[in-house]
């Protein structure tokens, strides 16, 4: 099955750069990353979640360190919160 992974962003207004930063940067960095899809979600106006799908943990696990240090410094310090696991049950 797949692997997910779920970045809640939040402590940004997400506003049209904002949208313009995660479509033209990082959705390009983690499709390099193996992703085999990736959807952000509006949770709140100052809130994201970034739900990629991998082939699997390791594809994953590849320069996530590196993108989580690159958007921590684009939204000012805002620490995201990483949530992940393998798919068990899709429809």
């Amino acid at each position: 099955m797949n692997y997910k992974r779920i970045t809640i962003g939040s402590g940004t207004p997400v506003t049209d750069e904002v949208i313009d930063y995660l479509k033209n940067t990082n959705m390009p960095v983690i499709r390099t990353m193996g992703a085999t899809g990736c959807d952000v979600v509006q949770s709140g106006p100052d809130s994201v979640l970034i739900i990629a799908t991998y082939p699997d943990k390791a594809a994953a696990a590849a320069k996530a360190a590196a993108l989580r240090v690159e958007s921590t410094e684009e939204f000012k310090g805002n620490e995201s919160t990483v949530l992940e696991g393998e798919v068990i049950v899709a429809m």
